[in-house]
């Protein structure tokens, strides 16, 4: 198994889905196609989904991911148009939301630009895909916008078995979730597991998996990080180098 997140997130996921090999996914807020993606590693099963991002990186999308259906735009309460207070160099902090924005000034990180950017609902993301099939995953990274990318998601229609969904104040571990937890409750799912950053919520129908959500990241998960990985094969081709460099030993 390989994580490619730096908490481990995919770990989780992909032992909850150890039974699904070719599963869908909804990732909002996806960002990047493979660095601390949430969904990659299950792409690399033979996963597929729609990932959505006001500032995603379409061109990576299309070459690492292209059976996902990637957009550029914001997830919220309705369509429309919003606007997007952006951090150049912390992509990852960008945000819809105001009180972020303030946040992130009070740690002293640069002023944001701000642009306008398509905004659409979860449930428009959904209607693309195929009638019936199964939603086996959502994953919400939206910076203090969770409220409104919930509002725009249709859980008597929609069933993901499982939502995974940051659940801090950007940049700090102050917990955040109160103010959209309840209704999550309300449509019959269970937090599952908290993992210092995300709350794990699993549908009720779906509770034969809950001893799946029981531990955190350990040993007999056998998986490895992407970057010890590429740093194996890296020292590899160092040593290979340095050894085709090094001349005769004497008599040979």
């Amino acid at each position: 198994m390989i994580s490619y997140c730096r908490n481990l997130e995919d770990v989780i996921i992909q032992r909850v889905f150890a039974d699904v090999p070719e599963g869908r996914y909804l990732d909002i807020g996806a960002s990047a196609p493979i660095n601390d993606s949430t969904t990659y590693a299950l792409y690399e099963r033979g996963w597929r989904g729609i990932t959505a991002d006001p500032i995603l990186q379409a061109e990576a999308w299309q070459a690492h991911r292209p059976r996902d259906l990637a957009l550029r735009t914001m997830v919220g309460a309705q369509p429309g148009t919003g606007r997007l207070f952006a951090y150049p160099h912390y992509s990852q902090s960008s945000t819809g939301s105001p009180d972020i924005r303030d946040h992130l000034a009070r740690f002293g990180l640069e002023a944001p630009v701000e642009i306008e950017v398509p905004v659409v609902t979860a449930n428009d993301l959904l209607a693309s895909m195929p009638p019936g099939a199964p939603l086996h995953l959502v994953s919400i990274d939206v910076e203090g916008m969770e409220s409104a990318v919930l509002a725009g998601l249709d859980l008597g229609r929609y069933r993901p078995w499982l939502m995974v969904i940051e659940a801090v104040l950007s940049g700090t571990p102050t917990p955040s979730h109160h103010a959209w937890e309840p209704a999550l409750l309300e449509k019959g799912y269970h937090m599952a597991y908290f993992d210092g950053v995300n709350r794990y919520y699993l549908a009720w129908e779906q509770r034969s998996l809950l001893g799946r959500l029981m531990l955190p990241p350990n040993v007999w998960d056998q998986y490895e990080r992407a970057s010890e990985r590429d740093m194996q094969a890296r020292i590899k081709e160092l040593e290979a180098r340095l050894a085709a460099m090094s001349p005769p030993e004497p008599g040979a």
